[in-house]
């Protein structure tokens, strides 16, 4: 695994990563022969300049969504200004950026970038607002429209990354991105089919499965065997294989695919059925995360737990609607809702940028260190599992209050850190 942090949370400097030589099982036999064996120069740079401004937009969305949330206003606001806003958007531009670090491949146009970062963002404003105010369905469909558009065109520069890159590694998370982005594409088309002909509770079932697992959870399943190494300073485990990956990606889009289908026919039985195939998915994924040493887990502290907690998280609140689908009750609809998008996908995220944040910023070693000391939270973990908790067991005044600490603790510390890039000090 490709280790971009060359200090421990300390400011010591901890011995090399081993280099993944051409006998690596990932990368032997597996190099782009048409390309050279080195990546492009600025690749990195170039690639982190790109997802700044992206992650700028995300952060504000999840600003805007947690004030609403705050202020009691119609729960369909935040969730949306959460989702589609400022989880997808770290999503498009996270996911671009491994990419390009992990394939060795050169840096996407910006102006293709920008197109498809400020496509997302104008769309969700398009779709929040619009419903908002009651404007005619015309708007919000073709916010939903642009949105979509967003997503093709991330599709599109994944694609042509990907094809461009040295490394071969990295294809089956880039895989289970386009997986994410073509029920993503389902999702919001269902969308705006509601908005011009108004919604149905099946339709509305598998606008949400859609979205939630499709979208969003195919992305965090593809991801975190990979991204969980870096966040640790782990190699991936011996166990995980590209052909074990395909597989596991492979169930969870046939399991997705059919639980979409069987919500949208107002087959709920059935739907209940697979969604639990769907989270033995994710016990998948979670069983091919690198399993970190006592010293892994000490230096990287709460953002690696993070991940893991919010994995299971998920995996509760998918268990959990499965079972609301059993019963006919309408899916994701209220408590199960709230955990997912709090303690598992939220705190997932959390996590991801308390590593990243840091990493974006630079400017040197000691710099990188206090990053990561800003970013160490265990009050906000706490909070956010308490959340997660209380919320489940049906106590919702609890949880608000435990999602406020967790909110302000990591706005706080978000703020410190900043989203600036910094050069490295000059040596003398």
């Amino acid at each position: 695994m490709t280790d971009t942090t060359p200090t421990d949370g300390d400011g010591s400097t901890r011995a090399p990563a081993p280099a993944l030589d051409d006998q690596s099982r990932w990368r032997s036999g597996q190099r782009n022969p048409a390309r050279p064996t080195k990546g492009a120069a600025d690749r990195v740079k170039r690639s982190h300049a790109q997802t700044r401004p992206t992650l700028r937009l995300a952060l504000g969305f999840l600003a805007a969504a947690a004030l609403v949330g705050v202020s009691g206003r119609e729960q369909w606001l935040a969730l949306h200004l959460l989702f589609p806003g400022g989880i997808v958007l770290a999503i498009s531009g996270v996911s671009l950026m491994l990419t390009v670090t992990w394939a060795a491949a050169p840096a996407p146009p910006e102006r293709w970038v920008s197109a498809q970062r400020y496509a997302i963002a104008a769309g969700v404003v398009l779709i929040t607002a619009g419903r908002t105010a009651d404007a005619p369905e015309a708007i919000v469909g073709a916010g939903g429209a642009l949105f979509i558009v967003g997503l093709m065109l991330l599709a599109g520069l994944l694609v042509v990354t990907i094809r461009a890159g040295v490394e071969r590694r990295f294809d089956v998370a880039v895989a289970s991105y386009l997986a994410a982005l073509a029920a993503g594409t389902v999702g919001a088309s269902l969308g705006i089919v509601m908005a011009v002909d108004g919604p149905s509770p099946a339709l509305r079932s598998a606008h949400v499965t859609a979205n939630l697992f499709g979208l969003v959870g195919l992305t965090v399943g593809g991801t975190l065997p990979f991204f969980s190494g870096t966040v640790g300073r782990s190699r991936m485990a011996k166990r995980t294989t590209s052909g074990r990956l395909l597989v596991s990606l492979g169930w969870q889009v046939v399991m997705l695919s059919a639980s979409v289908v069987l919500l949208a026919v107002d087959s709920p039985t059935g739907a209940a059925v697979t969604l639990v195939g769907y989270a033995m998915g994710i016990g998948a994924a979670l069983f091919w995360m690198p399993v970190p040493t006592r010293r892994q887990l000490e230096w990287a502290g709460p953002r690696l737990y993070a991940l893991w907690a919010g994995g299971l998280w998920w995996a509760t609140a998918v268990l959990a609607t499965a079972a609301d689908s059993a019963g006919d009750q309408l899916i994701l609809g209220g408590r199960w809702l709230l955990v997912l998008a709090v303690a598992g996908y939220g705190q997932i995220v959390w996590g991801s940028l308390a590593y990243l944040l840091p990493m974006l910023r630079g400017g040197g070693p000691k710099r990188l260190a206090e990053g990561f000391t800003t970013t160490r939270s265990w009050l906000g973990f706490a909070a956010v599992n308490v959340a997660g908790g209380t919320l489940a067991v049906g106590q919702p005044r609890a949880g608000a209050a435990a999602v406020a600490v967790w909110v302000i603790d990591g706005a706080v510390r978000a703020f410190r850190v900043g989203t600036t890039r910094h050069d490295r000090p000059v040596e003398e």
